[in-house]
Order: C-alpha cells, then sequence, then structure tokens
C-alpha cells in the first residue's frame, strides 16, 4: 500500500509478486515430455537419414519447443522463413568471395549486424525469424570457409535438420493434444475484460482506483496478449477476422483504462452535478448497447432533460459526459472483440479499430548491431589467429549467442546465462560422452539418458531467473556432445571443440556485460526524449491522430518507460515522481489529438463550422497564457450553441467542450513539468 495524502491506495488485482511461488511452474511436467518425445523422433529421424550432423535436429527442437501448440507453431514457421533467408544469404557470399576469406567475413558480419538491427525492432517471433536468418549464415557460410565447394552440402544438411526438428515438435504437440494459445487468449481477455470493467465502475462511483504506475502495469499487461495474438494465428480458421477481434478487444480495455483514470481525477477535483453522475453510473450497470459516443452523449442528455428540464451541462459536466462516454462506448468493444475472437462472428467496421502500434528503440537496435558487429569480428580475429580448424565452429557459436542476446531484455543476464550454460553443458557432457555413452548401444537408452537433461532443460526454461542459463545449457548441449552417426571419443578433439565452445561463451560474456551494457536511466531517457517530441508535435497540431495508433503506442511506451523504472527500483521517490511526470505528458498529448478529433468532426455541422475552425487556430497557435484564458470562453460558447442545436450537433458540441476543458485543465496541472522539461518554449 502507498499513502497519498489521507487516503490509501489498495491494489485491488494481485501482482505477480503477491502470489505463492509453487516449487514448480504450472505445466511443467507436460512441457518437459513433449520437448522429450520430440528431441527423440528428431534424432532417430536425423539418424536414420544419416545427416551429417544430427545433433543439429535436436537443437532446432530445444530452440523452438514452447509450452503452447501455437507458440510453437509461430516459431517454426519462422525458423523457416529465417532459415531460408540465411541459407541463400550464404550460398550467396560464398560464390562472391570464395577465395577472399577477409571480404567473406565482412559479409558475414555485416549481414549479422544488419539483421541483428531488424530482429531488434521486430518483437515475438517476427524478431526471431530476423535473428535466425543472420546466425545461419554463421553456421553455413563459416562452417565451409575452408571448403567452399561444400556449401550446397552444409546448407541442405541444415536445412534438413530444421525441417526434422520443427516436423517433430509439430507432430508431438498434434499426437499430444498440447495447450492451444487462442483459448488461452480468450481466456486471458475475458479475465482482463472483468477487470477492466471493474475498474470503470470504481472510476465512476469516485472510489479510489491504482495510481499511475499500477494502472501502467494493468496496461502492459492487457498490451503482453497482442503476442498470444501471434501464437493464435497458426492454430484457428478464419485467423484473421478472429486476430483482428481479438485486437479490438485490447483497445477497447485500453480506452477503457484510460478513460477511467480520467473520470477518477474529474471526481477528485472537480463538481460535478449529481444529477450527470447518478445517470452516467446507471447507464455503466445497465447499458451495453450499440450506441457510439455521439448517440450516447444524446441519449444521456435526453435522459437527464426528463428529470430536469432546465438542465444544462457546464465545461465540467462536460470533460465528465465525454469521458464517459468514451468509456461506456468502447465497452462494446471489448464484448464484440472477445465474440468475434471465439466465433468469428463479424464485427463490421470496428474491426478497422484494431490497430496496435508499438514503440520502437533506433538507438537500443544499432547499439545491438554494433555489439554483434564487434563481437563477431572479435572472435573471428582469435580463430583466424588460432588457426585452428575448429575455431570456426566456435565463431558461429559466438555470432548465434550475440544475435540471440540482442532481444533479450536484459542482455547482461544474457551474456550470464551464456557463460553459465555453457560451461554446465560442457560439464555434462564430459560426464555424458566418457561416462555414460560407451554403455549406450540402443537408442532406446539414449532417450532415456535425455530425458533428465531434457526436463532440467525445461524447468531452467520456464523460471524467468534462469531462463537465459537454461537456453544456451539446453539448446547448445546436443552439439557440444558432438552427437553424430558414429560417436567420437577422442578426448583431445572433445577438448579441442568445447575449449573454443568455452571461449565463444567468455567473449559473449564480455561484449553483452562488460561492454556496452544497456542501462536503465539510458533506456528511460530515450523514452522520455520521444515523449516529449511526440508531446511538441502535438503542440504544433501535426502529431498522430486521435485513435488506435496513438492509444496503443502510448501505452506501449509507458510500460517500457515502466520496465526500465522499476530496475532503477521505482520505490524512491525520485523515480516515481519522474514516472509520474512523464505519464501527465503523455495524457497531454493525446488530450491534444483528441480535442482535434472533435473539432474536425465539428466542422461537419453547420452551426459549429465558424466556432471550430476558431478553436483549431488557437489551440494550434496560441500561447500558453492566452490558452488558459481562452479556452474556458470556447467551451461556454459551444456548450450555449448545443442548447438549440440538433441531437447530433449538440452532442458534437458537448464533446468539443468538454475535450477544450480537457485542455485547459491539464495544461494547467502540466504546467511545472511543461516548464521543468523545456516543451513548448514558444508558447510561453
Amino acid at each position: 500500500m502507498m499513502s497519498d495524502g489521507a487516503q490509501t491506495r489498495i491494489r485491488w488485482w494481485p501482482l505477480p509478486s503477491d502470489l505463492p511461488n509453487p516449487p514448480f511452474p504450472p505445466g511443467w511436467i507436460g512441457f518437459s515430455l513433449r520437448s522429450w518425445a520430440a528431441i527423440c523422433l528428431a534424432l532417430a529421424t536425423a539418424f536414420w537419414a544419416q545427416l551429417d550432423a544430427p545433433a543439429g535436429a535436436a537443437v532446432t527442437v530445444m530452440i523452438i519447443t514452447q509450452p503452447l501448440r501455437g507458440q510453437a507453431l509461430s516459431k517454426a514457421l519462422y525458423r523457416l522463413i529465417g532459415t531460408a533467408l540465411g541459407v541463400a544469404a550464404s550460398i550467396l557470399l560464398i560464390a562472391c568471395f570464395s577465395q577472399d576469406r577477409g571480404m567473406l567475413l565482412g559479409g558475414c558480419a555485416l549481414w549479422l549486424a544488419g539483421c541483428t538491427y531488424i530482429g531488434s525492432l521486430e518483437r515475438n517471433f517476427r524478431s526471431y525469424g530476423a535473428l535466425l536468418a543472420g546466425y545461419t549464415i554463421a553456421l553455413v557460410a563459416i562452417n565451409v570457409i575452408d571448403t567452399p565447394q561444400n556449401v550446397f552440402d552444409v546448407a541442405l544438411s541444415r536445412a534438413s535438420c530444421v525441417a526434422i526438428g520443427i516436423a517433430s515438435v509439430a507432430f508431438v504437440n498434434m499426437l499430444t493434444g498440447s495447450p492451444k494459445a487462442w483459448q488461452k487468449l480468450a481466456d486471458s481477455l475475458e479475465a482482463r475484460a472483468r477487470e477492466i470493467r471493474d475498474f470503470g465502475r470504481r472510476a465512476m462511483q469516485g472510489e479510489t482506483v491504482p495510481d499511475a504506475m499500477e494502472t501502467t502495469a494493468l496496461a502492459g499487461d492487457i498490451l503482453s496478449l497482442s503476442a498470444q495474438i501471434t501464437y493464435a494465428r497458426t492454430e484457428i480458421d478464419r485467423s484473421t477476422r478472429r486476430s483482428a477481434g481479438a485486437r479490438l478487444a485490447i483497445i477497447g480495455m485500453l480506452t477503457v483504462l484510460g478513460s477511467g483514470r480520467a473520470i477518477a481525477h474529474i471526481l477528485r477535483h472537480k463538481t460535478i452535478t449529481p444529477l450527470a453522475r447518478r445517470h452516467v453510473l446507471a447507464w455503466h450497470e445497465l447499458r451495453e448497447d450499440h450506441s457510439d459516443r455521439y448517440e450516447t452523449v444524446s441519449s444521456l442528455i435526453e435522459a437527464m432533460r426528463k428529470e430536469e428540464p432546465d438542465y444544462h451541462p457546464d465545461a465540467s459536466d462536460a470533460h465528465f459526459l465525454e469521458r464517459s462516454a468514451v468509456m461506456l462506448s468502447n465497452r462494446l468493444h471489448i464484448s464484440t472483440g472477445i465474440d468475434t475472437l471465439q466465433h468469428a462472428t463479424p464485427a463490421g467496421e470496428a474491426l478497422k479499430l484494431a490497430q496496435i502500434a508499438q514503440h520502437p528503440d533506433y538507438v537500443a537496435a544499432l547499439v545491438n548491431a554494433l555489439r554483434v558487429l564487434l563481437g563477431f569480428s572479435i572472435m573471428a580475429g582469435l580463430c583466424i589467429a588460432s588457426d585452428q580448424p575448429a575455431s570456426m565452429a566456435a565463431l558461429s557459436q559466438a555470432a548465434l549467442i550475440l544475435t540471440l542476446a540482442s532481444t533479450a531484455a536484459d542482455t547482461s543476464q544474457f551474456g550470464m546465462g551464456a557463460i553459465l550454460g555453457l560451461s554446465l553443458a560442457v560439464l555434462v557432457a564430459v560426464i555424458m560422452n566418457y561416462f555414460i555413452l560407451p554403455h549406450v548401444a540402443a537408442f532406446g537408452a539414449l532417450a532415456l539418458v535425455f530425458l533428465p537433461h531434457t526436463i532440467f532443460a525445461c524447468l531452467m526454461l520456464m523460471n524467468g531467473r534462469t531462463s537465459a542459463i537454461g537456453f544456451n545449457y539446453g539448446a547448445f548441449f546436443p552439439v557440444i556432445l558432438g552427437l553424430s552417426n558414429h560417436q567420437d571419443y577422442d578426448p583431445l578433439a572433445f577438448i579441442s571443440r568445447n575449449i573454443f565452445y568455452l571461449v565463444s561463451g567468455v567473449i559473449a560474456f564480455v561484449i553483452l556485460v562488460l561492454l556496452f551494457p544497456p542501462t536503465p536511466r539510458s533506456r528511460r531517457f530515450r523514452i522520455a526524449a520521444t515523449i516529449g517530441q511526440d508531446l511538441e508535435a502535438q503542440l504544433r497540431g501535426n502529431g498522430r491522430p486521435a485513435g488506435a495508433a496513438l492509444l496503443s503506442l502510448k501505452y506501449d511506451r509507458l510500460a517500457q518507460l515502466l520496465t526500465w523504472t522499476k530496475r532503477m527500483d521505482a520505490g524512491r521517490p525520485i523515480n516515481r515522481h519522474v514516472f509520474n511526470r512523464l505519464v501527465m505528458l503523455e495524457d497531454l498529448a493525446t488530450t491534444l489529438a483528441r480535442v482535434r478529433h472533435y473539432l474536425d468532426e465539428a466542422r461537419q455541422a453547420p452551426c459549429l463550422g465558424a466556432l471550430s475552425a476558431e478553436a483549431h487556430c488557437l489551440v494550434n497557435s496560441a500561447s500558453f497564457p492566452t490558452l488558459a484564458h481562452a479556452l474556458p470562453k470556447l467551451s461556454a460558447r459551444f456548450l450555449q450553441i448545443a442548447q438549440e442545436a440538433t441531437p447530433r450537433e449538440r452532442a458534437v458540441a458537448i464533446l468539443c467542450a468538454g475535450s477544450l476543458e480537457a485542455v485547459r485543465s491539464t495544461l494547467q496541472d502540466n504546467r511545472s513539468t511543461l516548464l521543468h522539461f523545456g516543451l513548448g518554449r514558444a508558447r510561453w
């Protein structure tokens, strides 16, 4: 709990830290057994096909294995695409620079850096596909650097391993009936919808609602469901319509969340007539129809005038009615979106609102690309200096680790996971290669040997704290073991191969942990700079238009901001204060976009066109002191016109008046913040 004056903020939904931690993650038995079965099937198929490197099939299984069927299928799809692009690039580079090792390695380094940059900007398994296209060139082109004539054989072997691994995972998932991603998505959306409805009710009743940090955390949880949409697409028919329905539900939840925060603030700081509060709350409890915000305002005004014929809203009531109408009308988007996801029912024009934008960090992507370029160059220099055949395999390993680390939330943690996971894999490989495998004569016994290894790797993968170690241990163990059709027990070859694997882990650790570490402060600073730039654009009148894309971008940015603030110790008053200030600036930017949207609507009404143009000019060009004096007068003029206008024009006028009042109060609340960050200097 946190105190705020005389009130106490109470968390009304459990955060992950509030829940008891089970000894093992849910579903770990089924996930481990499915992964083990897929590994056994992949190895058996690779051995039967007499592939040169059957361990690659097991590596593919461990890389794409996921708890949900849709996750595995989605990752498999992008793995196929990434492998095809990487193989094509490898053949092209070998064809161009087969006689020039320096140019070949340089081309590989640039390709790796470019794919890392793209993968850092993408998300989910699209990002993985881009990264895979990068490091596949290290697994194909670099491995044949001394024998370029074998590039087609190596490329075919690599593609065969990937295909076998993907087919094994798909077959096991279909055979065992692994959990479905789309059903989990539908259940998660319904659970969040209940929370959001409760949030709106609390806000309208004037109760205490979560503060900016907890509200942003809830918005981040809602936005995280967009990742599950990409997983669900591989499982369901009419996936385009169903996915759009899920996105529509997410946009509806974010809209209700933002409107609810504003309503709670209005009721705390402004005087709203009891009549307006009573009718809006009654509508919230009893109505959920197909009315848009304009029809909702008209219906509310008509109902209130039946009770009090002389009622006319003032600026504060108009602000309250505008936010309430937006929240009430968007509840329909939530229920419609969930219904479309579950039953593929048509949703008409509403699906056009299903746009989810994301905040890209171009600087972080560039740093990731430079980190991969530098690490690969250092490792390539060491490999050339050593002049050992096994060193090229280590160069491929280093490229793979550095590339995959670029999308990790904490690259330092991934670097630690690389050196610890690879060291653990080498230790287990020593035990298995010299004390267990010599006594294994049948594939069934080999499968049983891999069972405890697979369970251990899956348990680490499912734990957030050890996932990096589990990934590096589980995915690369078959390669470190050197599993092949004719197992080699030569200790010198084993030591030579794994020394270079450990060196690649050390290089990855140095590059990821000691050089260019991404600090939470730098990440937060870049997000704050982007918020300031977008606000300046809105102040000039050329910012993004109001809508689903702007709303989702806002909350995606704030969710990232919250992540980095928490890593800087969000409990410190200064960090919480900075976060709250940046949230207020985002609110101001969306308020400015919203008022322009309503003024554009008002231009279509004959009785509002001239006043709308005047308000547009004032909002875009007037100084802040002038706006403070002029906006209340503009709101009053819109409300005066609303008294004699038609129902549609009256609703537009009230929404314009409410949004202008929102701009006035938001500017007043943010005056010190704007001055502190030096925003809108020309308008002071």
